[in-house]
């Protein structure tokens, strides 16, 4: 059964300037993390393309390259309101010509939201931004959902199979 589209609520979220984190895995199950520095949603509502840096993403690229599998947690810092999606799909793709603007105005919407926490914009240009040429991108259906914000609702699942509301 094909999944339906992620809630309108969720692909507003998701693209909004969140901290995003990605996690995949190798061989032997050992994990692999690394941060993601923009999201786009496909027309679906289910097909996400996160955007990475190479030099900080290798482990995670070739774990990906090798299993098709991701889990991604977007979080806004400022409430803690954290969503979960998993993708046993996930591929690489071209990087598209938008792609820097896009990383570059996520960038910018995810200084605004630790500013609100006290960080300096610098902060987020140290440590998140990096040499353009290294832009890649991966891309995943997601297949499952979930939210994971702090509380009596934390890990519960959002329904994506068609026809159901979410």
């Amino acid at each position: 059964m094909t999944p339906t589209a992620l809630p309108e609520d969720v692909v507003a979220f998701i693209q909004s300037g969140v901290s995003i984190t990605v996690a995949s895995r190798d061989e032997r199950l050992v994990p692999s993390i690394a941060k993601a520095v923009g999201c786009r949603v496909g027309a679906d509502g289910r097909t996400i393309t996160l955007l990475m840096f190479g030099e900080a993403a290798g482990a995670v690229a070739q774990d990906i390259s090798r299993c098709g599998l991701a889990a991604v947690v977007f979080t806004r810092p400022s409430t803690n309101r954290t969503m979960q999606l998993k993708g046993r799909d996930v591929r690489h793709v071209p990087v598209q010509a938008a792609d820097v603007a896009l990383v570059r105005r996520y960038l910018v919407l995810f200084a605004e939201e630790l500013g609100l926490l006290g960080w300096d914009r610098r902060f987020v240009d140290a440590v998140f931004w990096h040499d353009p040429a290294s832009l890649m991108a991966i891309r995943f259906t997601a297949d499952s959902a979930f939210q994971q914000t702090p509380g009596p609702a934390a890990g519960a699942a959002l329904d994506l199979r068609p026809g159901v509301a979410a």
